[in-house]
């Protein structure tokens, strides 16, 4: 009967320790893209990507529509980490022989680079990233894949 009592005991210790999944605390976050000061438009696939100094970045898709994005780092659309983070940006598009090309000036697909820094403390709708410079076209998908893009 002890052993029973000891056993019950200690299996509701370990659920007791086993309720926090040890993620750090996320607070939801989505935002919008600017470029050149315009909502971030575009063809093909665009992320947004919060990179925290010491823990999993939160990363959303942008919608190329008008460059509206929701972070996510665990679970879909659960936000990121709060703190000062860098940000990348990319925006590709299908390029000659349907490579990748980047739309985006270089500098802002690599943190080293990108110069962009985001404050979040607390949830948002309304997290604004703005980029400058000179975006390329996308090519034409149909020729693109024939390795026919022109300006590539």
């Amino acid at each position: 009967m002890s052993r029973c009592i000891l056993l019950s005991a200690a299996l509701a210790a370990l659920m007791v320790a086993g309720c926090g999944d040890g993620r750090p605390a996320v607070v939801k976050t989505s935002g919008q893209v600017f470029f050149n000061g315009e909502p971030l438009t575009f063809k093909g696939d665009g992320f947004v990507q919060v990179i925290p100094a010491d823990s999993r970045p939160a990363t959303g898709k942008i919608n190329p529509n008008d460059g509206t994005f929701t972070l996510t780092t665990f679970e879909n659309g659960d936000g990121a980490i709060p703190g000062e983070h860098p940000v990348t940006i990319l925006v590709n598009a299908l390029g000659p022989g349907g490579q990748s090309v980047n739309l985006l000036p270089m500098e802002y697909a690599d943190v080293a680079t990108s110069g962009l820094m985001v404050v979040i403390d607390k949830p948002t709708d309304s997290l604004k990233i703005e980029l400058e410079g000179k975006m390329r076209a996308a090519p034409d998908s149909t020729n693109a894949l024939r390795g026919d893009a022109s300006g590539f």
